[in-house]
């Protein structure tokens, strides 16, 4: 059985290891590519938290995701 949680917890991994690659690199602003992966990571807790009936859990991501689409629309509005 696919743990859902997990998938998005790594993928979320994953796009912080992104932006600390940024980071490396000397670039100390947020990017764009990493809060796409970090949202892309927050949709599967989404739909895990509501397949297994964590109403609770999965309104908490939406609201995590607003966040990050909110910072993505004021990087790419630059």
């Amino acid at each position: 059985m696919v743990n859902l949680s997990l998938i998005g917890l790594g993928i979320i991994i994953v796009s912080w290891l992104i932006q600390f690659g940024y980071m490396l690199k000397g670039q100390k602003k947020i990017k764009a590519n990493f809060v796409i992966v970090y949202i892309l990571g927050v949709l599967v807790l989404v739909y895990d938290g509501f397949v297994n009936g964590l109403i609770n859990l999965a309104i908490a991501n939406i609201l995590s995701g607003i966040a990050a689409l909110l910072v993505l629309i004021k990087i790419k509005l630059k």
